[in-house]
């Protein structure tokens, strides 16, 4: 019997900018995706590493960005860092959030936490960036928070919404500047 490959919906992929490296690291049945990297650097000049944490990965992998995560990266050059990485909360690969399955425990690989964290360890900050989850992932939310914070980098966000979640990027202004990120209690 074949294996067929996990479709996660979205068809947009978006060419990588011109001088730009990508990276993905995925589950090997293709359901999830722990990691993606965008590596720009000068050769010789150490690296300005960012990281962003969204609610669940799409498409995008080491040749191809999605939209969020080419206008992610766009955030990360304007503001002079030359790595920008993502993980998300829920690593389960779909495009639209009906389609991330109900069950917490699928929807966020045993590996995934850990994975944010070794993220978190690389980068000079974090930028949350999750938008708004169901109400049957927050005990995952705080959980993957908490493991980022444990880490000591800074937490930040492109504003808050009236739920307190960290606001997703994608379509806010090119000059939404950084605040600080409140721990939810």
């Amino acid at each position: 019997m074949t294996q067929t490959a996990h479709d996660p919906g979205g068809k947009v992929r978006l060419r990588l900018p011109d001088g730009v490296v990508g990276g993905a690291r995925f589950s090997k049945c293709g359901q999830y995706r722990q990691a993606l990297t965008r590596d720009w650097t000068p050769k010789g000049a150490a690296p300005r590493t960012v990281l962003f944490v969204g609610m669940n990965p799409s498409v995008a992998d080491a040749a191809a960005s999605d939209p969020t995560c080419h206008r992610e990266l766009m955030f990360a050059r304007d503001w002079g860092f030359t790595r920008y990485l993502k993980g998300n909360v829920l690593d389960w690969r779909a495009t639209s959030p009906k389609d991330i399955p109900h069950d917490p425990a699928i929807a966020c690989s045993a590996e995934n936490i850990p994975e944010l964290v070794e993220m978190a360890q690389q980068a000079e900050l974090v930028v949350l960036a999750y938008g708004k989850l169901h109400q049957r992932y927050a005990a995952l939310v705080r959980e993957a928070v908490s493991a980022i914070a444990s880490t000591g980098r800074p937490l930040k966000c492109l504003g808050l919404n009236k739920d307190g979640s960290a606001k997703h990027p994608l379509y806010l202004r090119k000059d939404t500047r950084l605040q600080d990120f409140p721990m939810p209690r």
